[in-house]
Order: structure tokens, then sequence, then C-alpha cells
């Protein structure tokens, strides 16, 4: 089974993406530094473990040069990962406490976290493995129109 997490937008806020009808959340690009990045494109190994910190089956991205345990899990916005994957059901703005001032912000986010991994863990059924491709969005060319 093969799956593509399609990602159209790096930002102050983090990397976000497509995948399937899941909206997506990574950590900023930090040359693929562990716990700290999001990490890079290309085709990844899959496989079915258990989030520990949430204490929820998932899965794991396994093959990541430098890396280990990259899970894919609930997370709204880019300080819910550590250089894992976040699920929400759409992108949209969330009212946030500043870290540095403690002031409110907004900050894009994806949405319904909850609600996208557990409908995404659902079509996963029993599988126990998957490959994912991780790509950056490319619009169509004048000539492909």
């Amino acid at each position: 089974m093969d799956q593509t997490l399609t990602r159209f937008a790096y930002t102050k806020d983090g990397v976000f993406g497509r995948w399937g009808p899941w909206t997506t959340v990574e950590e900023e690009w930090r040359d693929n530094r562990p716990r700290i990045s999001c990490i890079p494109t290309g085709s990844y190994l899959c496989k079915r473990t258990v989030f520990h910190r949430g204490g929820y089956p998932t899965f794991e991205i396994t093959g990541v040069p430098g890396r280990t345990l990259i899970k894919i899990h609930r997370a709204n916005t880019e300080e819910d990962l550590l250089g894992c994957v976040g699920l929400g059901l759409t992108l949209g703005v969330l009212r946030v406490t500043d870290e540095d001032s403690h002031q409110l912000t907004h900050k894009l986010a994806a949405l319904a976290s909850r609600k996208a991994f557990d409908a995404w863990m659902t079509s996963m059924g029993d599988a126990e493995q998957f490959t994912l491709h991780i790509v950056d969005y490319e619009p169509p060319t004048k000539e492909a129109q």
C-alpha cells in the first residue's frame, strides 16, 4: 500500500500538506535535525507501533537518515510535535499563547486532529506497514493545462 503526503506550505508556523482528505502539520525544515525538523522529501516505510506519549496505536516512519521514533499522531501545531507528522481535518487558525511574550496570537494549525487521526487509523484497517511518499506540491505548467 502506498500513500502520498504533498507539502504545500513552508511557513513560520510549520510545514503544511495534504495526505488524502487530511491536512498535515510538521515542524519547520531545520536540516533534518532530530526532534526539531520535518523530514526530507522521499519515500519511507511506515510500520505499525504505539505512540507511547499518547498511549494509542499509530505508525512510525522509518528509514529517515539519522532519525528514529518519527511517529504519525494527533497534533494541531508544530509545538505538539518532536519531528513527527500530525494529522488534522482542515487547515485553519488557532489562538495560542506566544511562548516568548505570553500574549495571545494566531497560528496556522491542522484542526480537528483527534477526529482526523482516528479516521485515518480506521482507514488503515489491519495494515501493518505501508510506503509513504513525501513530495512538494508543484503547480501544473501552462503546457499541462
